[in-house]
C-alpha cells in the first residue's frame, strides 16, 4: 500500500513527544500511519498523548516493562501496513516536507532500498552552543539516525537487546539492507535530531559519558546483557555470570543484608554472601557516576532491589539484620541518608576511593559522619584506618581490612599461565585498568630497566596514553584488548 508507516518508539520522553507527533500532523504529505510503542514508560507519557489516540491513523502499543529499542521497532514493523517505513523517535521531529522529500527519492528508483536526508542537531542559547557537524548527511562519529531515514518495507527485523546492546544502528539493522539496494543521500535538511542528556547513545556509549551500568539502571533491565560498549570493548554478561544464577537456598540462621550504594569492580563477589544462605537486598545510588559503578538490577544472583522513591518504607518492611554501605564516593549521599534514618540497624561502611574527591565535591562531611556512625568499618589498608582516625572523635565498633574490588575466591586458582619472565628473562608488569599516576616519563624509565608494561584498557580517554607509550617504548609496551 502506497504511503508511510511511521514508527515512534518512546521511553520516558513525555516532555518531547507532543512536538514529535505534531510535526507528523503538519506534513505536506499526509498518506501515513503512526505506530507509537510505549516501551515501558514510567513517566506521564500516556497523559501527554491521550488526545491523539482517538485519531484512526494512530496505533498504540504498550509494553508493561522496557523491552529495548530493537524489540520496540520490530513491534512497529510487524504492524506496519504501508510500503515505506519511516522512524520518528519521540524526542525528535520532522520539518513539514520531510515525508514528501524522502518519498520522492524512494519513488525515483527501484534500486534504492533506503534514503536519508540531512538533519539539524544543535543547541544555541546565551549559555551554551552545541552543533553536531555532518558529512554527506552523516553526523560525525555516528551512523544514520532514525529520524533522518526511510526505507522500503522488508522482512528484515532489528537486532534485539537479548542478542546485542549497542548504540550503533548500522549493526542493529541498517547492515541488513545493504545487499538489497542503494542507500541514497538527499542533500536537504528535513528533520531535527534533538540533543539532550537522555539520548540512547549518551546513556550507553562511554565516549559520550555513558556506560552500560547507567543503561541498565535507566531502562530497568533485569536480564544479563551482551554489550558493545565501544568499538574496542565488548562485555558478555550471559557468559561471564552463567555460573552465578543458581536458585538461592536461604539458611534458617541466614541474615537479611541490605546493600546500599554500588559494587564497583568485580560485583559478582557479593554472590558469595548469597551462597552462604543470606538474603540480599539492594538500594542503589541514582545515576552511577562511572562505568565501574555496578548497580542493580544485577545480572547474577537474586538480589532484590528496593526503589529510591520509597526506600524508607521498604526498609521498614524488610527489617534487615545488617546494612552494608559501599563503595565509591557516589554512594556517600544515599548511604548517609540511610544511616541517619535507621540508626538502630547495624551498619557497615566500606569505602575505596580517595577521600580528597569528597572534599572537592562537597561530600566530605557526610563521609566522616559515616565513619563516625558506622558500627563496622572496612578499610583498604591499615594506613587508611590510621589516617581516617585523626578525624573521628571515637573509634568504637569493629574494623576490618579488605580491598573492595577483589573478585570471588573462585578466580584464585592454580592454573596460571607460565610467567612471561620465564620466556624472555625480563620483568613484566601490568596496568589492568585506568591509568592514574603513571606518566610517559615513567614508561620511559621502566623501559630503560627492561621492564615490560602490559596495558589492558580500551577506554577512549586512555587511548592517547597507550598510543604515546607505544611510541616511546615499542619493544616494552604491549597494548591488549579489554579483558573482562
Amino acid at each position: 500500500m502506497n504511503g508511510f508507516s511511521v514508527i515512534m518508539p518512546t521511553y520516558n520522553q513525555s516532555a518531547y513527544i507532543r512536538r514529535a507527533i505534531q510535526s507528523l500532523f503538519s506534513q505536506t504529505y499526509q498518506q501515513w500511519e503512526l505506530i507509537i510503542i510505549n516501551d515501558g514508560c514510567t513517566d506521564n507519557t500516556e497523559i501527554y498523548i491521550q488526545d491523539y489516540l482517538s485519531d484512526n491513523r494512530i496505533s498504540y502499543i504498550k509494553n508493561e516493562r522496557n523491552k529495548g529499542l530493537g524489540f520496540a521497532l520490530n513491534q512497529g514493523l510487524d504492524m506496519a501496513k504501508y510500503e515505506y517505513i519511516a522512524y520518528l523517535p519521540s524526542d525528535d521531529f520532522y520539518y513539514k516536507d520531510h515525508l514528501d522529500i524522502v518519498k520522492k527519492a524512494l519513488d525515483e528508483s527501484n534500486d534504492r532500498i533506503l534514503v536519508y536526508a540531512a538533519a539539524d542537531s544543535e543547541v544555541e542559547n546565551s549559555i551554551q552552543s552545541i552543533k553536531r557537524t555532518t558529512t554527506q548527511g552523516l553526523f560525525d562519529m555516528r551512523c544514520l539516525q532514525l529520524v533522518q531515514t526511510a526505507h522500503k518495507k522488508t522482512e528484515d527485523r532489528w537486532i534485539t537487546r537479548s542478542e546485542l546492546v549497542t548504540d550503533d544502528l548500522f549493526l542493529l539493522f541498517w547492515h541488513k539492507l545493504v545487499s538489497k539496494g542503494i542507500f541514497y543521500h538527499i542533500d536537504k535538511i528535513t528533520s531535527n535530531w534533538t540533543i539532550h542528556s537522555y539520548q540512547h547513545h549518551v546513556i550507553l556509549n562511554e565516549e559520550y559519558g555513558g556506560h552500560f551500568n547507567y543503561y541498565r539502571q535507566y531502562y530497568n533491565v533485569e536480564e544479563p546483557l551482551r554489550v558493545r560498549v565501544s568499538d574496542s570493548k565488548f562485555i558478555d554478561e550471559v557468559e561471564s555470570y552463567k555460573d552465578f544464577r543458581k536458585p538461592p537456598v536461604y539458611q534458617k540462621d541466614g541474615l537479611k543484608i541490605l546493600l546500599v550504594g554500588e559494587l564497583s569492580y568485580h560485583p559478582e563477589r557479593i554472590y558469595s554472601l548469597e551462597k552462604e544462605g543470606h538474603r540480599l537486598f539492594g538500594l542503589w545510588m541514582e545515576r552511577p557516576t562511572f562505568f565501574i559503578n555496578n548497580v542493580g538490577h544485577l545480572p547474577f544472583g537474586h538480589v532484590e532491589d528496593i526503589s529510591l522513591e520509597n526506600w524508607e518504607n521498604e526498609i521498614q518492611k524488610i527489617k534487615p539484620d545488617i546494612i552494608y554501605g559501599l563503595l565509591n564516593f557516589g554512594a556517600i549521599p544515599i548511604a548517609y541518608d540511610v544511616i541517619r534514618k535507621f540508626p538502630d540497624i547495624p551498619f557497615i561502611w566500606h569505602y575505596k576511593e580517595s577521600p580528597f574527591i569528597t572534599q572537592a565535591n562537597g561530600t566530605w562531611n557526610k563521609l566522616i559522619e559515616l565513619y563516625r556512625l558506622a558500627d563496622g568499618k572496612i578499610y583498604l589498608n591499615p594506613e587508611c584506618e590510621t589516617w581516617y582516625n585523626q578525624f573521628i572523635p571515637t573509634t568504637t565498633g569493629l574494623t576490618y581490612i579488605l580491598d573492595g574490588d577483589l573478585p570471588k575466591g573462585d578466580c584464585f586458582t592454580n592454573d596460571f599461565y607460565p610467567k612471561l619472565s620465564a620466556i624472555d628473562g625480563d620483568i613484566h608488569t601490568v596496568l589492568p585498568g585506568r591509568n592514574i599516576g603513571l606518566g610517559l616519563d615513567g614508561v620511559e624509565y621502566l623501559a630503560k630497566q627492561r621492564i615490560h608494561l602490559h596495558i589492558y584498557e580500551s577506554n577512549p580517554s586512555q587511548r592517547s596514553f597507550a598510543y604515546n607509550a607505544l611510541k616511546i617504548a615499542p619493544k616494552f609496551v604491549h597494548h591488549h584488548n579489554h579483558c573482562s
